[in-house]
């Protein structure tokens, strides 16, 4: 070791110690400054060599054993395989994790688009990956995954600090879910300007009356999309009355919300429009809103979250905020790669363009 220079790692980068140091040993292997069938060195000259703990060191070439650029005999030490590029080409370089609750359900629009997009990135990805399912509670869970990187669906805020201590282990990237000033790597669409732009074509309509009906805002995409309603009826002067904002304790399953709504639309000034952030929540006030013997858009114009085909096949056509679903998972997936190759990122949060999709839910507010 001591006759081949190695680089040291970059304290100052988001890439995990171990990752930095498997990376600067697999790169000394393939240009030949490694040569197969030499030795290495014990694990504290490596450390020492590249300026990693005797700990990190050791991970790094567990990870390098596994993915078949060295091999171990008990007793004489740790080499470098003649075979190295076959065995390396034929075997997952990392493991992703793919973590979330266990209430989660990946057949719902939302999830299946996500992961459609990270599998697709993972088919296509250099090096080669291996994409697990992890339905753990977070930060509990943690500790019980055995993976290189995590890749958490939209976590709540309060476990961002438990995944940042967790970049010190392995890579973490957040999908559909960002905030500010945080270290982890986060991909996510523009939730704050995707439900402002709803309520502004609302606005452009007459309305006035306008109600949210949202999930629990200890998620980051819930909570950015009533930010953004927010601020979007104090802009144009409206006030928000608190009977019309209907945050759910959970997006899916929002009953407790739902017949709040109920006993608000019995009064005359019920609200003339309503955005329900999420597409199955735009489907649950639809059939609230005409089991109570409203027309929509007529008497209550309708804007939901999220574009699957059927969104367009609704009687009327629902108006929309579309998320770049599939785009999201593949870029989120794209990031981990990245990391795991020691390349730093143009971006710490990555926010994706939503789009409104007008259609015929929506229309202009009845005078009076």
């Amino acid at each position: 070791m001591s006759t081949i220079q190695l680089p040291r790692v970059d304290a100052n980068s988001p890439v995990p110690r171990y990752i930095q140091a498997k990376t600067i040993l697999a790169e000394a292997i393939r240009n030949g400054n490694l040569r197969p069938g030499v030795k290495l060195p014990n694990t504290s000259e490596i450390g020492a060599a590249i300026n990693v703990s005797l700990i990190t060191a050791h991970k790094a070439i567990q990870c390098l054993v596994q993915e078949g650029w060295l091999r171990r005999e008990r007793g004489r030490g740790t080499f470098v395989r003649g075979d190295f590029e076959a065995s390396v080409a034929a075997k997952p370089r990392f493991r992703v994790a793919v973590t979330m609750a266990p209430s989660v359900e990946l057949d719902d629009f939302y999830h299946g688009a996500v992961m459609a997009g990270i599998h697709e990135a993972a088919d296509l990805s250099q090096p080669v990956g291996e994409v697990i399912i992890q339905r753990r509670l977070i930060p509990e869970g943690l500790s019980t995954i055995d993976a290189d990187a995590l890749l958490c669906l939209h976590p709540y805020q309060d476990t961002f600090p438990a995944l940042e201590e967790e970049l010190d282990k392995r890579i973490v990237v957040v999908l559909g879910g960002s905030m500010n000033n945080t270290r982890l790597v986060c991909v996510d669409s523009q939730n704050f300007e995707g439900a402002r732009q709803a309520v502004k074509h609302l606005m452009s309509l007459g309305h006035r009356r306008i109600a949210i009906i949202n999930g629990p805002l200890a998620s980051t995409n819930c909570l950015h999309r009533f930010e953004g309603y927010m601020a979007a009826m104090q802009a144009n002067g409206l006030s928000v009355r608190p009977e019309h904002v209907f945050n759910a304790d959970v997006a899916r399953t929002a009953g407790a919300a739902l017949e709040r709504l109920r006993e608000v639309l019995k009064q005359p000034d019920h609200p003339t429009a309503i955005l329900a952030c999420g597409f199955y929540l735009a489907l649950d006030v639809m059939a609230l809103v005409r089991e109570m013997g409203f027309s929509i858009p007529s008497d209550i114009s309708l804007i939901g979250f999220d574009d699957p085909r059927s969104a367009s096949l609704l009687d009327p056509p629902l108006t929309t905020v579309r998320q770049p679903l599939k785009e999201m998972g593949r870029r989120a997936y794209e990031c981990i790669t990245q990391l795991v190759t020691g390349e730093r990122l143009a971006r710490q949060v990555e926010m994706l363009p939503t789009e409104l999709v007008i259609r015929e839910s929506t229309a202009p507010a009845r005078k009076k």
